[in-house]
């Protein structure tokens, strides 16, 4: 979907945008250095109870004049849309499993880890097409379902049910970007986090309202890794012990939301995550955390294409 970028058109708002722009000049000076990322394309599987999942992640590099043509057009006022700097870090996630197929492109600053828009469209189960285009205000979506069964079949742009509207943030982010959560592996790679106790704070927005998530290194301890490593030249298999980077992941409400609502959600795993990267290529080894009815699950590193 085809969109430019309005102008506010309340001096309010024009106001707002120069009380914050010291602010989000702040947040792209914060610590991630695109240089610690050593990967640009990862894929990792699952399986309990005879159940299997696969989750595929492909990072790339693109300049803000080549997404701008595909940025949602938002009517409303009382939306700041944030602008794409001069380049953008694509994030594409596949998954598909459990019933589940579903593919989400995100769009979101290298440096400061903020999201600029997020488009989902679900295939399996309940077909769904979304788009969030990330403001000052809040993330203001745009949703399409079909109407009845035989739109099933048409794309997204045939279906017929629709809804639309800002989700404003609990709170004002401040200096602080707001992250979507499929970016949080990108910014962990990203972030100077190195040694058992560095910690980091990162603002994740969820469906209605905002997280922080902590971030925290953990002493590390020995694992069992099997992956494939692809070159343009051949792949190699990687196989043996390995001693990663282990994280935690810790979901805390924001003053405004929920107080008894810490649940944190990353690539279909819930609550408190423990997350182990390779500390060469910062790539995910280990995803582990809780699945409805399956119980604590973990995702495992199956391919690794470094960059």
């Amino acid at each position: 979907m085809h969109t430019r970028t309005p102008v506010p058109g309340k001096s309010l708002f024009l106001l707002a945008l120069l009380v914050l722009a010291p602010a989000l000049a702040g947040a792209a000076e914060a610590a991630l250095d695109p240089a610690r990322v050593g990967w640009s394309e990862i894929r990792m599987t699952a399986s309990k109870f005879f159940l299997t999942a696969e989750s595929r992640l492909a990072l790339r590099t693109v300049t803000g004049a080549t997404v701008t043509p595909d940025l949602l057009v938002v009517a409303d006022q009382n939306f700041t849309p944030l602008a794409p700097g001069t380049d953008v870090l694509e994030l594409v996630y596949d998954t598909r499993g459990v019933g589940r197929k579903s593919r989400l492109t995100l769009l979101m600053d290298p440096v400061s880890g903020a999201a600029i828009q997020r488009v989902q469209h679900d295939q399996d189960g309940k077909p769904r097409f979304r788009t969030y285009r990330f403001g000052v205000e809040g993330a203001y979506h745009r949703t399409f379902w079909p109407a009845t069964a035989s739109e099933k079949s048409l794309q997204p742009k045939g279906w017929t049910k629709t809804s639309e509207g800002l989700r404003a943030y609990p709170v004002p982010p401040g200096k602080q970007p707001v992250i979507e959560p499929t970016g949080l592996l990108y910014a962990i790679a990203a972030a100077a986090l190195d040694n058992p106790g560095d910690t980091a704070d990162m603002l994740v927005f969820r469906r209605r309202d905002t997280q922080t998530v902590r971030i925290t290194v953990l002493p590390s301890r020995e694992i069992s890794v099997r992956y494939d490593e692809v070159w343009p030249t051949g792949t190699v298999q990687r196989n043996g012990k390995r001693k990663p980077l282990r994280l935690s992941l810790q979901g805390m409400p924001v003053p405004g939301s929920n107080p008894n609502d810490d649940d944190l959600e990353l690539l279909g795993l819930r609550g408190k995550l423990e997350l182990l990267l390779d500390p060469a290529t910062r790539a995910p080894l280990q995803l582990s955390g809780d699945v409805k009815i399956l119980g604590k699950v973990t995702l495992r590193l199956a391919e690794l294409h470094p960059r």
